[in-house]
């Protein structure tokens, strides 16, 4: 089965999944194939909307192998992230991003210079773990209509693999035949990610019973999706958020609060001409200097946080 949308933001292409080689190899279940598409259907406008390009993505193959073999199709070095269920499933899977990609991702997102970097350093590996909790959050908006229960995930663990050796043992030599979705994530000037989800036969069996539960349950018929889909930081751009400046602060004992008068000075742990915090949700995000404009005070930025721990405000 092979379906299009239209061109735009987050387009969804999967292609026509291939039965993996070997003895006792199935073709993709019908199940998992609707759950790999909902996975990745808020992925392109995810992404699209951190990184401020259009971004779509195209699931290449979904088969099934041994852990062997699957080790063999990831490419290399990649980051892995392991995604385990908090709710509505149970376990997790492995998402992991070839090193390139990963790095465009990380340098996309901190504002930096996307040249040939070699070094995926720890900014990196906080920006790429953020982009995942952020399309994990779109994933499993898109799964509760499939699965007919909210999910959620934990927090994404972050490993960098430089070869198979450095990949779980249930994804080397495990005894399992894992199920494998190669996709990848392409944009303009060049952009490409490849990426893979890693999803093990006892998680397929509980989607496939999920899905076979919602659709017996009640088979009703799909209402069109829209050509965009938003995202979950869409969802939450006009949502209005505490800003405070902070000069900085003071401990005291009750017996001196209580002794407070006007005229009374109290002492901060800043010296004078030291920046002053801007807090959002009482999360520091950036240091800048006191101005008067027009008789008004406010605050020139002089250092901003990486928008990673920007986007961590938000929470």
């Amino acid at each position: 089965m092979t379906q299009h949308r239209s061109q735009g933001t987050g387009v969804f292409t999967p292609a026509e999944p291939r039965a993996g080689a070997g003895d006792g190899a199935l073709a993709p279940s019908e199940s998992l194939s609707k759950f790999v598409q909902a996975f990745f259907e808020g992925a392109g406008p995810t992404l699209t909307t951190l990184l401020n390009r259009p971004v779509s993505i195209a699931v290449r193959e979904v088969v099934q192998l041994s852990g062997k073999e699957v080790a063999g199709r990831i490419p290399m070095p990649c980051v892995l992230l392991e995604a385990r269920y908090q709710r509505g499933l149970q376990g997790g899977h492995w998402l992991s991003l070839g090193l390139p990609g990963a790095l465009l991702i990380g340098h996309a997102l901190a504002g930096e210079a996307e040249g040939e970097a070699l070094e995926f350093t720890p900014a990196d590996a906080d920006a790429v773990g953020e982009v995942t909790n952020q399309l994990l959050g779109a994933a499993a908006s898109a799964l509760k209509p499939l699965l007919t229960r909210s999910v959620a995930f934990d927090p994404v663990s972050l490993t960098v693999a430089e070869d198979a050796s450095g990949l779980p043992s249930e994804l080397s030599v495990g005894k399992e035949r894992l199920w494998l979705v190669r996709a990848e994530a392409t944009g303009p000037d060049g952009f490409r990610a490849e990426m893979s989800l890693v999803v093990g036969p006892d998680l397929v069996r509980e989607i496939a019973a999920l899905v076979e539960e919602a659709g017996s349950a009640a088979p009703a018929v799909e209402a069109p999706l829209p050509a965009t889909a938003p995202s979950g930081i869409d969802l939450i751009l006009d949502v209005t958020l505490p800003v405070a400046v902070e000069l900085g602060r003071s401990r005291m004992q009750i017996q001196d609060i209580l002794k407070l008068a006007p005229g009374s000075i109290i002492e901060l742990d800043k010296s004078a001409g030291d920046p002053v915090d801007i807090l959002i949700n009482d999360r520091p995000i950036a240091k800048g200097e006191v101005v008067v404009i027009d008789e008004n005070f406010g605050v020139r930025l002089t250092s901003i946080v990486t928008t990673a721990e920007r986007i961590r405000t938000l929470r």
